[in-house]
């Protein structure tokens, strides 16, 4: 995934280069990780099947296994953090969370935590996962991941037509998903318009590549760029710990994706996407290039969110007690 990974490392490296000379960077606009992340949402919803009603039952024990992973994921990554990374106990426990980074980050900032520790872990979590994945596909399968899907989608004839209707779920969705106040609202809002939209057979709507490399571009720049600003000493302690904590989840997913592929209706890599605890958007756009479900491992990581934020701060409260020191 050149475009994504490329994206991330290249303004990441260009971030931290100009602001070694002690000049500062503008923040890079929110409204273009928004476009991107929107675009993504209406592509993966028009790659849907018809038939997408029938098999979404057969993943009830998919669906179900995320809470014994959220639990295993959260209490290995906290240990790793307070234990190795002498991270104080709340700053551990929200910087751990398997998932929700803007959320995360707001719970644990009013639960007393450092929100420059919970930013920067969570978001090098997210980059550890979106480089390490296309990686490890490559080192298991000898391809390099989403040129498969590239070809599928090289070959499928698109007109203007097919790009506009793109734009439209993109924009009708993001609005759709605000009005209803929707999690991931300019993600998820998008997907379910476009789902809608092809599984209804209104319209059928086909993928031009260059696009779906433009998202991942901007998707990949826009997560690069949020490096802006960290010092040094913060950065490489974040990525020590990330790495550590990653490689604990992604094993722990990959045993979670073993056990369950005699029980849902895709192989293993489909469902190690879908028990990897990277960003929603940028799993749903892995999937997508990897031409796995992209649908299915979008509603994974939905759930795996929703889940890891309402679990977490319930136990929160009960774990921990309000005088509780850093």
């Amino acid at each position: 995934m050149p475009f994504l990974i490329g994206g991330v490392v290249g303004s990441s490296l260009f971030v931290g280069g100009y602001e070694k000379f002690g000049k500062s960077l503008p923040k890079v606009s929110p409204l273009l990780r928004l476009v991107g992340v929107a675009t993504i949402g209406a592509m993966i919803g028009v790659t849907v099947p018809p038939d997408l009603l029938v098999v979404l039952p057969s993943f009830w024990i998919s669906a179900l296994a995320l809470i014994p992973f959220i639990l295993l994921a959260h209490a290995g990554s906290y240990a790793l953090m307070r234990f190795v990374g002498k991270y104080g106990a709340v700053d551990a426990y929200f910087a751990s969370l398997p998932g929700g980074l803007v959320e995360a980050v707001l719970i644990g900032e009013k639960a007393g935590a450092d929100v420059r520790v919970l930013t920067v872990q969570h978001f090098v979590r997210i980059l550890c996962v979106v480089i390490s994945v296309p990686l490890l596909f490559y080192v298991m399968t000898g391809e390099v991941v989403g040129s498969s899907a590239g070809e599928v989608i090289d070959t499928t004839a698109y007109g203007m037509s097919d790009i506009l209707l793109i734009l439209l779920l993109a924009g009708l969705g993001s609005w759709v998903g605000q009005l209803l106040k929707l999690p991931a609202a300019h993600l998820l809002g998008p997907l379910a318009i476009a789902v809608i939209v092809s599984v209804s057979g209104l319209a059928e709507i086909h993928v031009p590549s260059w696009l779906l490399h433009l998202a991942q571009f901007i998707i990949g720049a826009t997560l690069g760029a949020q490096f802006s600003g960290i010092s040094g000493p913060l950065l490489r302690r974040a990525m020590g710990m990330g790495i550590l904590a990653v490689g604990y989840m992604l094993g722990l997913g990959f045993l979670f994706a073993k056990l369950l592929e005699p029980h849902v209706p895709v192989d293993v890599s489909a469902v190690f996407i879908c028990f990897a605890a990277g960003g929603f958007a940028e799993m749903s756009l892995i999937a997508l290039s990897l031409d796995l479900s992209p649908v299915i491992v979008a509603l994974h990581h939905l759930i795996r969110i929703i889940l890891t934020l309402f679990v977490g701060k319930k136990a929160f409260s009960i774990l921990f007690k309000p005088s509780v020191k850093q």
